[in-house]
């Protein structure tokens, strides 16, 4: 049975301070994605793009996304820097979409050493004064990691969460995950509150796909005066 638009408008319709406007729901909260070569095989043409042609289609949203592939380390830091300059303001969600472990991402031939991105050479190359956005680490592993490093990471970027997988994913249930952990970031501003509603969201609606997945989500610590 399919669901009547009347019934996807009165969700988006709530009375919750911290939801978005709904005359702003299709100018903010765009997805800066960028991704990774998944299988070093020119005949091997995976890639996120239909979940952001998805989003930016779906019924009640309009979500403007870039995309761009990223092969080098030397890409990343340019895409980066593109994205916290002017592209950040209308896309404040950054969505990396590449292979990860433990507490980092893989850029390129893993079997290079420079292919490895650990968190803290990501912040360093994020920079610092980001509030009012986030990043989403669509890789296997990545958040398996101490709740220091993530904190650190938080912290030099000034970005309000970071979200991700502590497992090794499959890439068809984890493309599903990643449509409906976006809707629901799109229902809330970011920030504190609004990423911790987030959380509260996928942890009663999909909590059997979070646990699947171990996804975790870690908001940014509140400055110590």
């Amino acid at each position: 049975m399919g669901v009547s638009s009347s019934a996807v408008n009165q969700r988006y319709n709530r009375t919750n301070s911290d939801l978005l406007p709904n005359n702003m729901k299709r100018n903010i909260h765009g997805i800066f994605c960028l991704e990774g070569d998944w299988w070093n095989d020119f005949n091997r043409a995976s890639t996120v793009k239909p979940i952001l042609k998805l989003l930016s289609q779906g019924v009640g949203l309009s979500v403007p996304f870039i995309h761009r592939d990223v092969g080098t380390r030397e890409e990343l830091v340019y895409y980066l820097r593109r994205w916290r300059q002017a592209s950040g303001k209308r896309y404040p969600i950054l969505y990396l979409a590449f292979h990860g472990g433990p507490n980092c991402l893989y850029v390129g031939d893993q079997r290079r050493s420079d292919a490895v991105v650990k968190l803290d050479e990501l912040a360093e190359m994020l920079g610092s004064g980001l509030s009012g956005r986030a990043v989403h680490f669509g890789s296997c592993g990545t958040m398996k990691t101490d709740r220091r490093n993530i904190q650190r990471f938080l912290k030099a970027t000034g970005l309000e969460a970071a979200t991700g997988f502590k497992s090794d994913i499959e890439w068809l249930q984890s493309s599903v995950f990643d449509v409906l952990f976006f809707e629901a970031f799109l229902r809330y501003a970011i920030t504190r509150k609004g990423v911790s509603s987030v959380n509260q969201v996928i942890s009663t609606e999909h909590r059997h796909m979070k646990r699947a997945l171990e996804f975790r989500m870690e908001i940014r610590d509140r400055q110590k005066r």
